[in-house]
């Protein structure tokens, strides 16, 4: 029952301070692991899905929070930095019938992001927030899993919300929202949605090296 309430805590103390989140030691040692998963490259990631557990079967949170949840965890947001760990999760969505998830997926739009090489950012500024990956290029359809169209049957990403001052620089996976199976989608970062959490190890050493004897 403690992590539970450190959970739902996580998520209010996020909303106060709109900052990323440190990890607490307790929570970490507690934290759920819904499934783990050994990647093509022999990498062992172990995953919280929010909709599979009770406190959170409901919830909904912006990309902040979502990740900001996840580190209180040891966690952050999953990184799809294989199309085998891609599918895996996808499948997850499919079983459990939820209509999108969010990623650590970020596009770098922000101070520090005008270097030559993440130029175009809706191309080349794409990357893993949980693990610092670069994803590649989006006009190379196959280093990712974006969706053929969108709201306004565009190639994703398509950044349709920028019309209205919403930068769409936050990565989701939506589960046919247009009839066009589970795919990636730039969404604006402010929407609500659940999550996937995935193990992190800069985490997990972090609180390691400051609480000996702690079991994670």
């Amino acid at each position: 029952m403690r992590a539970i309430y450190l959970l739902l805590l996580g998520v209010v103390a996020v909303n106060a301070q709109r900052r990323l989140a440190l990890p607490d030691p307790r929570s970490c040692a507690n934290r759920v692991r819904h499934s783990t998963y050994r990647d093509g490259r022999g990498v062992v990631h172990s995953y919280f899905f929010s909709w599979e557990h009770l406190p959170t079967r409901n919830l909904e949170v912006d990309w902040l929070d979502a990740r900001n949840i996840c580190r209180r965890h040891c966690m952050d947001a999953v990184s799809l930095e294989t199309p085998q760990e891609n599918e895996f999760v996808k499948q997850r969505l499919a079983r459990g019938n939820v209509r999108y998830i969010w990623t650590s997926g970020r596009k770098c739009n922000f101070n520090g992001c005008d270097r030559p090489d993440l130029q175009p950012q809706n191309i080349n500024g794409w990357f893993w927030s949980g693990s610092g990956a670069k994803i590649g290029p989006t006009t190379q359809r196959n280093s990712g899993d974006w969706s053929n169209t969108g709201g306004y049957g565009q190639p994703q990403p398509d950044n349709r919300e920028a019309a209205q001052g919403n930068d769409e620089s936050c990565l989701s996976i939506l589960n046919n929202f247009y009839n066009d199976g589970i795919k990636w989608h730039d969404v604006a970062c402010h929407h609500v949605k659940p999550f996937v959490c995935e193990d992190s190890d800069e985490l997990l050493n972090f609180v390691a090296s400051r609480n000996p004897g702690i079991r994670l």
